[in-house]
């Protein structure tokens, strides 16, 4: 068989940018069964490209130095100046060493396609180094040499590695442009491979943009294209994915994923992203010192005008002003196993290995105090707009910890304005600029719906809503500072989740744990493994995009609470630049109680917890004693400053973050006193609006496995509720209970329960054949008005890092339902029927829900939640 030279260059070249193991191949059996010297260059030069893209570069560069040597010893000019272009390419891409660039135009001069192809190589050896300025006049040099070129193969190469730098550039529009073009062309020419690269990169735009649902469904369209070695790059960008979702923890278990498969140690792209990756987590968990090590590593490691030099002096000067605390970390201790089988709790196996930011030391800057100008000089890359003020300071360091990898972490227009007059005490004005930002920010599409990536989301008005709130409260208008902190509308029950393959995921998780449960060891390596997927899985076509937020009004949430709220009390707690806060609604006034500023409120909280759990599991008259104590010293924290403001009223409370999983009917002055708890008081609202039926109807009684006492229970509920379903032993399953909620009025939940506080959105109720989670609530096309988890500790929740609390109960109110009353602490089995029943008969009696939960269930640990 005659080969032309010509076409089997473009033709080799092309395979690989289609398939690299199918380009190996091909060009093993070239060099088998051809005796031409210029074939077995070609050859050469594929499998090199081939060994390379499979993660071999060492095998690479002795494959395609054959090449240039046989291709010279031929007399063949231009094939060796092409084998020789790629091996230089293929180093400087690698860090390569001095005088690359010089041997890359040198080598290039014998043919005018090995010139395109060196200043090719020469912008991605300069994107490796973040040097994107450089890299793109390359690319645009490179794209003058191809014009003439017939064959768009060879193209979409370049357009798609001038794509990625446009965007670090910050020429977003541009950088789709050429990104599609070269999707187009890989399409055009059944370039698979060549394909994957372009719509990762397409992800990596999408979430500078802001869009991170889009971009994680790029990255899944990408994933079977590429081979193993690509593997890890990818990881890393879904990670920068999820650092721009707020997803840090989860970030920081597929950057440890994606560390086996990527040579990050190479001072290249991948070391600086996955570097840059883990100070940005660390920063965000409250890990400065490490942050900074991070960083300092690749500042130190690339030239000093690089972008990722650039990043790193960013992340290492945020570190000096970023808050200390643990963003979205639970502040109460995790739960765990009890040993004792009259308790209605389970551990759940472990699935992932856990991440603990350590505790941060040392001094750092006075942000708080009432100078203007911030103690630190700002850093070379300061915005224009932005005055050099702590109140700047803080807002840039918080963009700069939460922004992804090539986004702009500047403040927006509103905000930028608002810190300019807040900077010249032009306060009123600051607050009209935050204002008109919040009633046009609307916030970006979240590609789906689930309510753990809506918690998470921080769409700009987040931060707009957060300095208002501060703004008003230090002018002394509560009011306003009210309405600034529930700018963010609930959650809107109808994202129902609709995706078959999420629901089979969820099913194959629920499988593993019920299999690990029973000591199966692959299960428990199973579940890790389905734990990242469920993590990367959130993101899915069938659930519709939609914005995280309608356009806010401010003046209106007030008037509707007070009117609502009756004879009741409202609290909502928060903090401002001096410290923690009470905001009070009461009889139409609104009112903000300065609390005791102590950074042991959140110890205080746990040290409760721990008490009382202690006083469930070993009753005794110490443990009573020691949990009245640490009971009154929360109620001295947290309601003695309110007292005179709520004077004994019906309570509603949004608790502060370290006070989601607090006991409220357990403190000395809320004794008996209806509480119902709720995420915020827009929540409240959705709450109230959604009506129960009168006179109660279709009630679902479930008792899980290996409860005597909850089969005592529902036969007892059974006789209250006639005509209720009631699913026990083998046919409590998930998929039955599932089914029964969505056809219920009233659901009464009684089985061991679980909160892994890493992951609240697995938090549920072992069933027969495995749990049901918190994910699964958002499956049922509807939701019982009352739903009553008689379980341990499903009450607990955990604050995301805008503050939104996750757990089973959060996403029961989020998904429609009106009132949900849990457990904070451990249940006993035996004796839990007979609180149940007194329950329930006050509800059937008309009594309100927070009323009965303070009268029967309150001491033992339950908390009514939503409506009341």
């Amino acid at each position: 068989m005659v080969l032309r030279i010509d076409d089997e260059v473009t033709r080799v070249v092309a395979l690989v940018g289609r398939d690299p193991a199918r380009a190996h191949r091909h060009a093993t059996r070239l060099l088998a069964e051809q005796a031409d010297p210029r074939i077995h260059s070609i050859a050469l030069r594929a499998l090199g490209l081939a060994q390379h893209e499979m993660g071999d570069p060492a095998a690479a560069q002795r494959s395609l130095l054959r090449a240039v040597t046989i291709a010279r010893r031929s007399g063949a000019r231009a094939l060796a100046a092409q084998a020789h272009v790629t091996r230089l390419g293929l180093l400087a891409r690698r860090g390569g060493g001095r005088g690359l660039d010089l041997r890359l135009d040198r080598a290039a001069r014998p043919d005018p396609s090995a010139r395109a192809l060196a200043l090719l190589n020469r912008g991605v050896a300069a994107c490796q180094q973040g040097l994107f300025s450089d890299a793109l006049d390359s690319f645009d040099a490179a794209a003058r040499h191809m014009r003439s070129w017939p064959d768009g193969r060879l193209l979409s190469g370049l357009l798609s590695n001038r794509g990625l730098a446009l965007m670090h550039a910050g020429r977003l529009s541009a950088a789709a442009d050429d990104l599609e073009q070269a999707l187009a062309l890989t399409r055009e020419h059944g370039l698979d491979y060549l394909g994957g690269l372009v719509l990762h990169n397409l992800g990596c735009v999408e979430v500078v943009r802001g869009d991170v649902g889009a971009a994680m469904n790029r990255f899944a369209a990408a994933s079977p294209l590429l081979p193993g070695s690509r593997l890890g790059a990818l990881a890393l960008d879904r990670a920068n994915a999820l650092v721009a979702a707020g997803l840090f923890r989860d970030a920081a278990t597929l950057i440890r994923r994606a560390a086996a498969s990527c040579e990050t140690e190479h001072r290249d792209s991948e070391f600086a992203v996955r570097r840059l990756l883990e100070a940005k987590v660390h920063l965000n968990m409250g890990d400065r010192d490490t942050a900074v090590e991070r960083a300092r590593r690749v500042r130190e490691a690339f030239p000093p005008h690089s972008s990722w030099a650039g990043i790193a002096r960013q992340v290492e000067w945020a570190a000096r002003f970023a808050p200390s605390r643990r963003i979205g970390t639970p502040h109460a201790p995790r739960p765990g196993p009890t040993g004792r089988t009259g308790l209605r709790s389970q551990t759940q196996p472990a699935d992932a290995v856990r991440t603990e930011a350590p505790a941060v030391s040392g001094p750092r800057p006075d942000t708080h105090g009432d100078g203007p100008v911030l103690s630190e000089a700002p850093p070379p890359e300061w915005p224009r707009d932005l005055p050099a003020t702590a109140d700047a300071g803080r807002a840039l360091a918080l963009r700069i910890a939460t922004t992804p990898l090539g986004g702009d972490p500047a403040p927006g227009p509103f905000h930028a304005a608002a810190l300019r007059a807040l900077a010249e005490d032009r306060r009123e004005v600051a607050r009209q600029v935050l204002e008109r930002g919040l009633s046009r920010e609307a916030g970006p599409p979240l590609g789906c719906g689930h309510v753990e990536l809506v918690a998470h989301a921080r769409p700009a008005g987040h931060e707009l809503a957060g300095l208002g709130a501060r703004i008003s409260l230090e002018d002394g208008d509560a009011a306003t500072a009210l309405e600034f902190l529930e700018w963010r509308p609930a959650s809107s029950p109808d994202s129902r989740c609709h995706d078959t393959g999420w629901a089979a995921l969820l099913d194959r998780y629920r499988s593993a744990h019920n299999q690990a449960t029973a000591g199966d060891v692959s299960a428990r390596r199973e579940l890790g493994r389905l734990s990242l997927r469920l993590g990367l899985a959130r993101w899915h076509a069938a659930c519709a995009a939609r914005p995280l937020a309608s356009p806010w009004a401010s003046g209106t949430l007030v008037a509707r609470l007070a009117g609502e709220l009756g004879s009741r009390a409202f609290v909502r707690y928060a903090e401002d630049g001096r410290g923690p806060v009470a905001i009070t609604l009461v009889a139409g006034r609104v009112r903000a109680h300065r609390l005791p500023d102590s950074p042991d409120r959140a110890d205080a909280v746990a040290k409760l917890l721990h008490a009382a759990r202690l006083g469930v599991v070993n009753p005794s008259t110490a443990a009573d004693a020691l949990t009245e104590a640490r009971a009154a010293l929360v109620q001295r924290l947290l309601v003695d400053p309110i007292g005179d403001a709520i004077g004994g009223r019906p309570l509603v409370v949004v608790p502060p973050p370290e006070a989601h999983a607090l006991p409220w009917g357990v403190l000395p002055g809320l004794r008996g006193l209806p509480v119902s708890v709720v995420p915020s008081a827009r929540t409240w609202l959705a709450c109230r609006s959604r009506l129960a039926p009168s006179p109660p109807g279709r009630p679902l009684i479930v008792a899980g496995p290996g409860l005597a006492g909850a089969e005592d229970e529902i036969r007892a509920l059974s006789r209250l509720l006639p005509g209720a379903t009631v699913l026990s032993g083998a046919a409590a399953t998930a998929d039955a209970v599932l089914r029964g909620l969505g056809a219920a009025d009233i659901a009464h939940l009684g089985a061991h329960g679980m909160v892994p506080m890493d992951a609240p959105m697995r938090s549920g109720l072992l069933l027969n054949g495995g749990p049901l989670f918190a994910y699964d609530m958002e499956r049922p096309a509807r939701l019982p008005w009352l739903t009553v988890l008689s379980s341990c500790g499903l009450g607990q929740s955990v604050s995301s890092p805008t503050g939104v609390p996750l757990g089973l109960v959060s996403t029961v109110l989020a998904r429609g339902g009106r009132t949900v009353i849990a457990s904070m602490l451990p249940v006993r089995d035996r004796g839990a029927g007979r609180s149940m029943a007194a329950l329930y008969a006050a509800l059937l009696a008309g009594t309100p829900p927070a009323q009965a939960v303070a009268d029967h269930l309150s001491e033992a640990g339950f908390v009514c939640f939503g409506a009341g």
